[in-house]
């Protein structure tokens, strides 16, 4: 009686295959890291962006001046409706981020018609990446360049 061959796959031909998908994926591993992070900050620099707008905005909406606190070698920032002192956003930056004061003074102050009161300039520092946060007079202008 003759025994039946099944053309399957060996056990040692499955093990050499699962090594080599393996190490590719070791491989791989380290790349995603960085693309992890650089995500998880360019998504930290939105949320900073549509805090400020919405604090902005809220401004123009309800025709009153609306006061941004940022904590001077901390992570925290908050928007406050400065005549009722209602809560507009609060917030707290991942663990390695900072804000650091450069020529900006607390608070910043978006006036009833969206404009800022003064200028200045606010660091954001985290890790490897250091940002300049820039706000200019006039229409309530403000950007993010890396530095």
């Amino acid at each position: 009686m003759k025994a039946a061959h099944n053309g399957g796959f060996t056990l040692l031909e499955m093990l050499i295959v699962l090594a080599v998908v393996l190490l590719l994926a070791a491989l791989a591993v380290p790349t995603l890291g960085g693309a992890m992070r650089k995500q998880e900050e360019a998504y930290m620099l939105a949320v900073l962006r549509a805090d400020l707008y919405r604090a902005q905005q809220y401004a123009i909406a309800h025709r009153a001046d609306v006061s941004i606190f940022f904590t001077d070698g901390g992570a925290e920032y908050k928007a406050v409706e400065a005549a009722s002192g209602r809560q507009v956003v609060v917030r707290s930056l991942p663990s390695p981020w900072r804000f650091r004061l450069v020529t900006l003074r607390n608070p910043l102050v978006f006036t009833d018609n969206g404009n800022i009161e003064k200028a200045g300039t606010v660091w954001v520092r985290g890790g490897k990446s250091n940002y300049k946060l820039t706000f200019l007079l006039g229409k309530g202008r403000f950007y993010v360049q890396k530095m």
